[in-house]
């Protein structure tokens, strides 16, 4: 009883600074949007009404201890991608395919939030494991990082489907997590089940097996779809569960997701390319652009 109300007392901590900062912040934030608008319009000239000016790109932004966290979980990236990635199906290959692995990671570390009030980034590990606590104790279905997934997901990949538009719903797959001791049949409460795959995709190494399952899954939804598949369409995947180029346009979620994700394109492709790739290296790789 005393964890449970230490825990719940963190969250409600958490959650009234984030809601402070954010009201401290949003009219910053918002005279940025403003003056970025006006600097695009007196460059470029004015744009077509009907038109969306883009939003500001951001700098990519990796916590050193995480870029280190990264580098130890390369070899366990690679293998996950030999694992997942089904070549006829993706048209990459296994060391592209752990790119959007990367790449997925590395973007799930911070937030739009993050971005937007960097003042909140040391809050972030604390904010993560709350929601980790609270899933343990049962009952909630929270966003485990450190690949943002939650309990109710994962076990959809541990009963291998996929879900798909109507009629159809569900595809069964050949899905298999490599590592997982958590049997959704030796349950008999979903809290209990919830706990268990909480602590599961809570493990970094398991965590990147998990998200390469859900990957994969993406693989099957785009293929039913008929969609061409690129990073773009499983980072889609991974964030709103869709695939289409229509859905994702008319999704702002994900066309931010996407915008946010691009960033760190340069960074993912640097620790996947080779095994020296320095802290600073992975941290400043966006300064030369995407290859």
């Amino acid at each position: 009883m005393r964890r449970r109300l230490i825990l719940f007392g963190l969250a409600a901590l958490l959650a009234t600074g984030l809601f402070l900062s954010l009201n401290r912040w949003r009219v910053e934030a918002a005279r940025a949007s403003v003056l970025e608008q006006a600097r695009l319009h007196s460059t470029l000239g004015q744009r077509p009404a009907d038109e969306t000016v883009p939003g500001p790109a951001i700098e990519p932004y990796v916590r050193p201890e995480f870029a280190r966290q990264m580098l130890a979980l390369r070899p366990a990236i690679l293998e996950a991608a030999r694992r997942h990635n089904h070549p006829e199906l993706s048209g990459m290959s296994d060391y592209d395919f752990a790119v959007v692995i990367a790449l997925v990671l590395y973007n799930e570390n911070f937030g739009s939030l993050e971005d937007r009030v960097p003042p909140l980034r040391p809050l972030t590990p604390f904010y993560q494991d709350a929601q980790i606590g609270l899933n343990e104790l049962g009952g909630v279905n929270l966003s485990v990082w450190p690949s943002n997934l939650r309990p109710s997901v994962a076990l959809e990949i541990l009963r291998r489907q996929v879900p798909v538009p109507a009629p159809t719903g569900v595809l069964t797959e050949s899905i298999v997590v490599a590592g997982s001791h958590v049997n959704p049949g030796d349950y008999t409460s979903q809290d209990a089940l919830y706990a268990a795959l909480t602590r599961e995709i809570a493990d970094p190494r398991l965590a990147i097996e998990y998200l390469a399952a859900n990957l994969e899954r993406g693989l099957y939804r785009a293929n039913f779809e008929d969609t061409p598949i690129t990073w773009r369409t499983l980072a889609a995947w991974h964030n709103q569960g869709i695939v289409t180029p229509r859905d994702i346009h008319a999704n702002p979620t994900a066309s931010d997701y996407l915008r946010r994700t691009s960033a760190y394109l340069a960074t993912a492709r640097a620790l996947i390319a080779r095994t020296d790739c320095l802290v600073e290296l992975c941290n400043n790789a966006y300064h030369r652009g995407p290859s």
